[in-house]
C-alpha cells in the first residue's frame, strides 16, 4: 500500500474512532486475499473485528462499574452442599428476568453461598451486556441518606434506574433506623416494574418489620418485591466458612 494512501486511511479511521479497524485492516486484507474474498466480505470481516473489540471494551467497563467485591464463578460453587435446584439458578444468567423487570430473592443462613451466587450471576450478566451494580444493604442505605441530606434523592433514583439490575447483598445483617428503612422502601418502590433487584438476606419475610422498623412499610416493600419475583431458599447445615475452617484445622492437626 502506498505510504500516502496508508497515512490517509489511518487518519480517517482515527477520526472516525475505529481503533480495531485501524489495527487489523492490513491483516484482514492479507487473509481476504489468500481466501479470495470479495470486497464486501473483507469489509464485513473488518467491521466484525471492530464490533467484537467494542463489546469486549464494554464488558470490561461494565465489570468495573458493577463494583463486585471479588471474582466468583458458577463453576466454583458447590451445588451438592445446598438443597436447591441448580437449573433455575443457571437460567438467571440468561437475563430473562431482567427483561421482564422481575426480582430475585435469596434467603438463607450465613455461609450458604448466597453472595457467591449473586456475584457469579451478576458477572455472567455483565458478559451479556447488562448493566449491574453490586452494593450491600448498609452501603445502599448510607447512599440514600446522603442523597436525601444533600437534596439529590430524585437524581440518585434516576441514576440507579440506569442499572438493569441492582444486587443488594446482606440485607438485614445490620439493623436500620426507621428513616433508613423508609428510604429503602422508596428505592424499592421507585424500581417497581421498571428495573430488577436481586436481594440476599438471612431474614425471612416475617422478620422484615424488624428490618424496616414499621410493619406497614415492611408489608408494602414485600408486596412490591414478590409481585414479580423468583424466591430461592438456601439451606445448609454448616456454613462453608465453618467447613473450610474445620478442614484447615484437620489438615494442620495431621501435620
Amino acid at each position: 500500500m502506498e505510504t500516502s494512501l496508508k497515512a490517509s486511511l489511518d487518519s480517517g479511521l482515527k477520526a472516525l474512532r475505529l481503533p480495531a479497524m485501524l489495527a487489523y485492516y492490513s491483516e484482514c486484507a492479507r487473509v481476504s486475499m489468500d481466501d479470495k474474498c470479495s470486497y464486501e466480505q473483507y469489509l464485513l470481516n473488518l467491521s466484525k473485528r471492530e464490533m467484537e473489540q467494542r463489546f469486549s471494551n464494554k464488558v470490561k467497563y461494565l465489570l468495573k462499574k458493577a463494583k463486585f467485591p471479588n471474582t466468583k464463578t458458577l463453576n466454583e460453587y458447590d451445588f451438592s452442599k445446598i438443597d436447591i435446584n441448580k437449573e433455575p439458578i443457571i437460567q438467571l444468567c440468561h437475563g430473562h428476568f431482567i427483561n421482564d423487570h422481575s426480582n430475585i430473592i435469596f434467603f438463607g443462613t450465613p455461609g450458604s453461598g448466597k453472595t457467591h451466587l449473586a456475584i457469579a450471576i451478576g458477572r455472567e450478566l455483565c458478559l451479556k451486556g447488562y448493566k449491574i451494580l453490586f452494593v450491600t444493604g448498609c452501603e445502599l442505605t448510607q447512599n440514600l441518606v446522603k442523597a436525601k441530606n444533600s437534596l439529590t434523592l430524585t437524581n440518585f433514583f434516576k441514576k440507579m434506574l440506569t442499572f438493569d439490575l441492582v444486587v443488594i447483598d446482606e440485607l438485614g445483617y445490620i439493623p436500620f433506623e426507621k428513616a433508613e428503612g423508609d428510604l429503602l422502601f422508596q428505592f424499592i418502590s421507585d424500581r417497581y416494574e421498571k428495573k430488577s433487584i436481586l436481594i440476599t438476606t438471612n431474614l425471612a419475610f416475617s422478620e422484615w418489620d424488624v428490618l424496616f422498623q414499621d410493619k406497614m412499610i415492611a408489608t408494602a416493600a414485600i408486596d412490591r418485591l414478590v409481585h414479580h419475583s423468583q424466591i430461592f431458599n438456601f439451606k445448609r447445615d454448616e456454613s462453608h466458612r465453618t467447613e473450610e475452617a474445620r478442614k484447615r484445622s484437620n489438615n494442620e492437626s495431621k501435620k
